[in-house]
């Protein structure tokens, strides 16, 4: 294991310093086992490094500490304590954890995302890479996985199974936090809308008693509930990463976050933004807004507008 001296430059000023692993790489064969830690991540996150688990499946046995993988099929969930030839991290806060896993796992790491003063970056490479901002959380992992494994991936598959869309239903994912949904009056007037179409609606996630909601007790349950869908309508959450790589259509409202990074992968979605100069805030730390979440004050009349664009374009696409 051997130290770089590259760093990471935002607003002239050094910020962190990266490691080289690249005697691990050329040694580590198929067939070996690659542990992805992502217990200390979100569900999108972790959603958003699906494509790349399936890339690593295709070389090596890859498990995980996290129960998410294993609700959705994709790796069998193991103990903390359970060894691999290599370890990756998923998305961490804090770029210190690296530092600390790197001591834990023996200099058998890679990190895929950490924060550094309002910045994203790997570590673990041959030298620190910043992720480009103007590109997907996606697209970034690819790029990342292509540099610390040698390879050439043009394009990775964002995709999962489990959708079976019941016609005429609308999901809405609420979310409990204020820097990530509308107003409750224009979900009410959008759902009232929607349904004179004919639509039904249901929500997920946060219950405000404006329709029928489901509950779901575990992972398993959202992803079965939420492939029901006919259509999506949403905030940058969890859920929503888990409508857009299941292939749903969806009308995702965008303020408190960056659309370049999160928006959908799925062809057939669109996007809804008030683009307020303030936003994104939310990327780079917990945000004091003094304006109330404006970005995020979208009128039903706007909104269903989108969902209506969104109708036409679905069948555009078929």
């Amino acid at each position: 294991m051997t130290i770089s001296n590259s760093r990471l430059v935002r607003n002239g000023a050094k910020v962190i310093i990266s490691t080289s692993i690249r005697p691990l790489f050329e040694t580590l064969k198929k067939n070996k086992t690659i542990k992805v830690l992502a217990k200390r991540t979100g569900l999108g996150n972790q959603i958003q490094f699906i494509p790349v688990i399936e890339e690593l499946k295709k070389e090596y046995e890859v498990i995980s500490d996290s129960k998410v993988y294993e609700q959705f099929g994709v790796l069998d969930q193991v103990s903390e304590d359970e060894k691999a030839d290599l370890y990756i991290t998923v998305f961490h806060y804090n770029h210190k954890w690296f530092l600390e896993e790197l001591k834990k796992y023996k200099g058998r790491i890679a990190g895929f995302k950490y924060r550094i003063k309002g910045r994203s970056v790997g570590l673990g490479y041959y030298r620190s890479m910043a992720f480009n901002e103007e590109l997907s959380e996606v697209e970034n992992n690819r790029l990342l996985y292509n540099r610390v494994f040698k390879k050439e991936i043009k394009e990775i598959p964002f995709l999962i199974p489990g959708r079976n869309p019941e016609k005429g239903r609308v999901i809405f994912s609420i979310s409990p936090k204020a820097h990530k949904t509308v107003p409750k009056s224009s979900w009410i007037e959008l759902k009232a809308m929607v349904q004179k179409e004919g639509f039904k609606v249901y929500t997920l996630d946060h219950d405000i008693g404006i329709a029928e909601h489901i509950v779901t007790p575990t992972l398993k349950d959202l992803q079965r509930e939420l492939g029901k869908a006919e259509y999506y309508i949403g905030t940058d959450s969890g859920v929503y990463h888990l409508a857009d790589i299941m292939g749903i259509p969806s009308l995702v409202v965008f303020g408190s976050t960056s659309i370049l990074k999160n928006g959908p992968i799925n062809p057939d979605s669109i996007v809804l933004t008030r683009n307020l100069p303030c936003a994104p805030c939310y990327d780079w730390g917990r945000v004091d807004c003094k304006i109330d979440h404006l970005c995020m004050h979208l009128d039903a009349k706007t909104m269903y507008e989108g969902f209506r664009e969104l109708k036409n374009k679905k069948k555009r696409s078929h």
